[in-house]
């Protein structure tokens, strides 16, 4: 059984809602291609209690673990977009706040030292 941890415990019920909602995901996909637990967990270097655990919806499981089961299903792709920064709305909207409002170009400096 997982180690509880105040991070786990402390999630909001929308996270644990999603990560139910992924491990269910992953049952399906996997039952839609005729894996049993014991064969999907053997391509992914894993017990088969550890997979349950996932698909269960286990937030104790590792990002390598759901990573995994991901590849070994195809369903890996979508991995790059998670937390794409050009898809940021908050972060580019605050990055344009910080944004000077004229940008000036620099005198240079004159060499006086003779």
């Amino acid at each position: 059984m997982a180690k509880g941890t105040r991070s786990i415990s402390s999630l909001p019920p929308e996270v644990v809602d999603a990560i139910s909602r992924l491990g269910e995901n992953i049952r399906i996909a996997r039952k839609r291609r005729t894996m049993t637990l014991d064969d999907m967990a053997s391509r992914m270097l894993v017990t088969r209690r550890t997979l349950s655990r996932l698909e269960h919806g286990d937030p104790g499981v590792s990002l390598a673990v759901m990573a995994s089961a991901l590849w070994v299903l195809g369903l890996d792709k979508g991995l790059r977009d998670i937390g794409d920064p050009e898809k940021d709305k908050v972060g580019i909207h605050q990055e344009g706040k910080r944004l000077p409002e004229r940008v000036r170009t620099k005198k240079p400096k004159l060499d006086l030292d003779f």
